[in-house]
């Protein structure tokens, strides 16, 4: 598939009222264990795994960040084109728990983790829309404050999450000693 989307419909979602989708997209909640959206993470993380690797070595597929539980996920979202899943986002409440850098994150916080597009259909907005949908759902479930934490190697990502309003913020976590991580912060409007 190549090209822009050029028509709109709305998706049917409550938390998604209102936002418009192009013809043939699709944006859902999925559980967070759901196949696809699991199959979509797999590829994501083995490709970020050759982005890190040195080039003297066998890429890994260890993440630096602690896996998302299920108990912990807001939202995990699917975004199907023409019904194929090629794209995956989830949100996970941090609220209280230690940014391990010497405080918490304070009540309302959710972190972004797992924004992924399928390679052959980057360049189109379809993270955006991810990204979209994730601050809706944020917002719906009174969340104030999104972070998220990419790499110096991602510059794509960087640039997405500039261009919607994240700001640089210090590196929390289990990202708080890594040179290659950036994170960043968003205050979100109330409900």
């Amino acid at each position: 598939m190549t090209g822009t989307y050029l028509h709109s419909t709305v998706v049917p979602d409550d938390a998604l009222a209102g936002m418009t989708l192009p013809v043939g997209v699709t944006l859902s909640a999925v559980p967070w264990d759901d196949a696809e959206s699991a199959r979509l993470r797999t590829i994501q993380q083995a490709e970020i795994a050759v982005r890190y690797a040195d080039p003297d070595e066998t890429p890994t597929t260890s993440d630096i960040g602690r896996p998302p539980s299920a108990d912990e996920i807001v939202v995990s979202l699917l975004l199907r084109v023409d019904g194929v899943p090629v794209g995956c986002a989830a949100l996970r409440d941090v609220s209280g728990l230690s940014d391990e850098i010497g405080g918490f994150h304070a009540p309302g916080t959710g972190e972004v983790k797992r924004v992924f597009v399928s390679a052959e259909h980057r360049g189109r907005g379809l993270s955006r829309l991810l990204m979209q949908g994730i601050e809706a759902h944020a917002v719906a479930a009174g969340l104030r404050r999104l972070v998220l934490e990419t790499g110096t190697k991602q510059p794509e990502s960087v640039a997405l999450y500039r261009s919607i309003g994240f700001e640089p913020i210090d590196r929390y976590g289990e990202y708080a000693d890594s040179d290659e991580s950036l994170c960043f912060a968003k205050a979100l409007p109330t409900a």
